[in-house]
């Protein structure tokens, strides 16, 4: 069912390199989920930056994008257990235009802001976080690497496309990466708080900005974006992981920025921009 799906309406850009990779991840994919009949089952799989919320880094932004949707096809109509149209209404759930549900995202961004602002900063300076993503306390991903009690899977972004996850991974224990694990206690209270606050993931660009991802689906999130010094976006400009903004809307407390497909926050905190 994985195969005929892949191949069925592949994108364009899908060479053979990257075809022969895709489909690396899919068998790996087939190992480690066990199938199931139950609806929605493997749904947290594909929350931002998730097992299943492959992010093809090399590619440029329309394909990411592009991707994201095909991706989410690939694995949603094999694992989700639910007929097309309800698939390809789920990301919509991220999407927020009344003013009530934007008012109520906000003083949810502004709340975890004020709970997480050491964290936030401690982040801000270290080179070494660049993902924290959480599906349980006990179910986690820092950087490339996806912690469960037992053991590690740190996976290589694949050469030509740059999939990651991919089908090149390393599996070890807790004990067998320290290095690792300091990383996972260093960011405990960080995903003590954004558990608390039902936040997806957390990401660090290229820019240094920060990228606090609440939810989404596909290519739909919502969320907020600090320490950046870029200039405020328009709908239709992209982020740095390939996402179309939709919805701008500035904040007064802080200042932040607002948009539906990653809702975007800027503001200045200390003497540094957010």
């Amino acid at each position: 069912m994985f195969s005929t799906t892949a191949y069925a309406g592949a994108p364009v850009y899908f060479t053979n390199e990257v075809d022969k990779k895709y489909r690396a991840l899919i068998k790996h994919v087939r190992e480690m989920l066990p199938s199931t009949e139950r609806q929605l089952a493997y749904l947290p799989s594909f929350y931002p930056f998730s097992l299943l919320d492959v992010r093809p880094t090399k590619l440029n932004k329309k394909h990411l994008r592009d991707f994201s949707n095909f991706n989410f096809g690939v694995f949603g109509r094999a694992l989700l257990n639910i007929d097309k149209k309800q698939l390809s209404n789920l990301p919509s759930i991220a999407i927020c235009k009344e003013q009530k549900c934007k008012n109520d995202r906000i003083a949810r961004i502004e709340q975890f802001l004020k709970d997480s602002a050491e964290e936030i900063k401690g982040i801000s300076k270290s080179d070494s976080l660049l993902i924290v993503q959480q599906t349980t306390p006990n179910v986690y991903r820092i950087n490339n690497t996806f912690f469960s009690p037992t053991q590690l899977i740190t996976y290589y972004p694949s050469k030509h496309a740059g999939f990651a996850p991919s089908g090149n991974y390393k599996i070890s224990t807790p004990e067998q990466s320290p290095d690792m694990m300091v990383l996972a206690q260093a960011s405990q209270k960080l995903r003590s708080i954004m558990a608390k606050h039902n936040v997806a993931a957390i990401t660090k660009a290229a820019d240094n900005s920060i990228n606090v991802i609440f939810g989404g689906l596909g290519d739909n999130h919502w969320g907020v974006v600090l320490y950046s010094k870029a200039t405020t976006p328009n709908s239709g400009d992209y982020n740095h992981i390939g996402l179309e903004y939709d919805i701008v809307q500035k904040i007064i407390r802080p200042q932040l920025l607002l948009s539906n497909r990653l809702e975007r926050v800027m503001t200045r905190l200390c003497q540094s921009e957010i």
